[in-house]
């Protein structure tokens, strides 16, 4: 005779039900606080480069993005191993934001890529020019769709920091100090609001 208990199958199911029409705070933060860091600091380099203060002013932009993508999975991974289980992860918000996150990630690692074999061949390095006001839209779209869905107040008023972040940038992209720009924006819009929603966090589970 079945057991009139719920098993425990039974019970994740009814709570992964749950959190699914939950509005639960957003567990992607330490992922954005890293990867806006690191976007930071190649924005940052990148300026120095343009001004000859490092490097040969063609080969050094190919040295600065490639290494970028393959350090990033790693403390990607890094950062996901050490994350303990947290409520929520089944939200909408939570579900939406990995996939507009990861996708944003190929999307950018992909220009990126393009980009410094480009300036690798010969090309001028305005071929990075466009990758920051790119990247800025697909920081909006994962911002706002995730913060709505989330109801994140941080991730809503980020996304909209990053719709400003498309035209500014493009309107100064022949300003010598652009990439200065692009650094503040970075810090502003992913890694800030990123570390604000890792203190947002729940406290793991068990």
């Amino acid at each position: 005779m079945k057991s009139l208990g719920a098993t425990s199958e039974e019970i994740a199911y009814v709570r992964q039900l749950a959190e699914s029409g939950a509005h639960a705070p957003l567990l992607g933060g330490r992922f954005m606080a890293w990867w806006g860091l690191l976007l930071t600091i190649a924005y940052v380099a990148h300026h120095f480069a343009l001004q000859g203060l490092i490097g040969d002013q063609r080969t050094i932009f190919a040295w600065i993005w490639l290494p970028l993508p393959v350090v990033g999975v790693i403390g990607h991974f890094i950062l996901a191993r050490g994350m303990a289980a947290k409520p929520g992860a089944g939200s909408a918000g939570n579900r939406a934001a990995r996939t507009a996150w990861v996708t944003a990630a190929c999307t950018l690692v992909s220009m990126v890529i393009g980009s410094a074999l480009a300036a690798e061949s010969g090309a001028a390095p305005a071929t990075f020019d466009w990758v920051a006001p790119v990247a800025f839209a697909v920081y909006a779209c994962a911002l706002l769709v995730t913060g709505v869905l989330g109801k994140s107040s941080i991730a809503m008023t980020a996304g909209a920091g990053a719709v400003v972040m498309v035209g500014l940038f493009t309107a100064l992209i022949l300003s010598p100090d652009r990439y200065l720009l692009a650094a503040a924006g970075v810090a502003l819009t992913v890694f800030l609001p990123g570390l604000f929603l890792l203190l947002a966090e729940p406290k793991g589970r068990g």
